[in-house]
């Protein structure tokens, strides 16, 4: 219990915690923050990038059933669509739906995951055009978010352990320099409490800061203790040296005892 009790009021363990506390709260803060910062400009960038492919891919494949719509062939009885969509789909990893629309708005092909609805967020609509009129349009669906979180997730941990090292040795720091000083003149001071005389302590270590302020005001204020009590003493013998009859002798004793170093204890 001793022993606990001593690490508790060490200067060093306290200030070495506290260091360590408050820069492992403040980093982790900032690093997640960090994070989830890149996140989402992450995220915004991926999905700016598959949306720029889903409009490029719609184009394309607008122009080619453009062609085969001028010929005049219907875009329902086209051979080989959906083979040729899913291989498109295949190299596009950023999209996740392909469909040709008819000009009702009916599926005539489709692939992916779910046939893309026009007007939603990130999905492309480009009409196939065949001269003035339209003769369908291709619907490109693309990814909402790219998949990052594997990235992010190894980053966030790489920080976390960034600030626990830099924690620790900050605090490793302050505990060995700073608080080192401030504990071993605690120290010198609790001595200085508890034993009085000047000569029953080890000698100072460093000086100039407040610590070291208190010891020398303790030990000036010890010698001008005892020079005040010495000069009673020597007072209270000169009393009881023209004490005759010895009635002075017990009150005098007891001012004298009262007023030396224990107090009368």
């Amino acid at each position: 219990m001793r022993a606990e009790r001593g690490m508790r009021q060490d200067l060093r363990w306290r200030v070495g915690a506290l260091v360590f506390g408050v820069l492992l709260l403040v980093g982790a803060a900032c690093a997640a923050w960090t994070v989830q910062q890149l996140r989402a400009s992450g995220a915004r960038a991926a999905s700016q990038d598959a949306q720029a492919i889903a409009e490029s891919v719609a184009q394309t494949l607008a122009q080619q059933l453009g062609r085969a719509a001028r010929l005049g062939i219907p875009l329902a009885e086209l051979p080989g669509v959906p083979p040729y969509l899913d291989a498109v789909l295949q190299r596009q990893s950023l999209l996740d739906s392909i469909a040709v629309l008819g000009t009702d708005g009916s599926a005539l092909h489709s692939v992916g995951t779910a046939p893309p609805v026009p007007g939603t967020t990130g999905v492309v609509r480009v009409p196939i055009a065949t001269g003035a009129e339209s003769a369908g349009f291709v619907v490109v669906g693309a990814k909402a978010t790219a998949s990052l979180r594997g990235s992010q997730g190894q980053a966030l941990w790489l920080s976390l352990l960034a600030v626990l090292g830099l924690s620790m040795t900050a605090a490793l720091a302050a505990a060995l320099g700073p608080a080192a000083r401030l504990e071993a003149q605690r120290r010198l001071a609790l001595a200085r409490l508890s034993h009085g005389p000047r000569d029953a302590l080890p000698p100072s270590e460093g000086g100039g800061d407040g610590l070291q302020a208190v010891l020398d005001a303790l030990a000036q204020g010890d010698e001008e203790q005892r020079a005040a009590h010495a000069a009673l003493q020597a007072y209270a013998s000169e009393l009881l040296a023209m004490d005759f009859d010895g009635h002075l002798r017990a009150p005098i004793e007891r001012i004298v005892r009262q007023a030396g170093p224990s107090g009368g204890d």
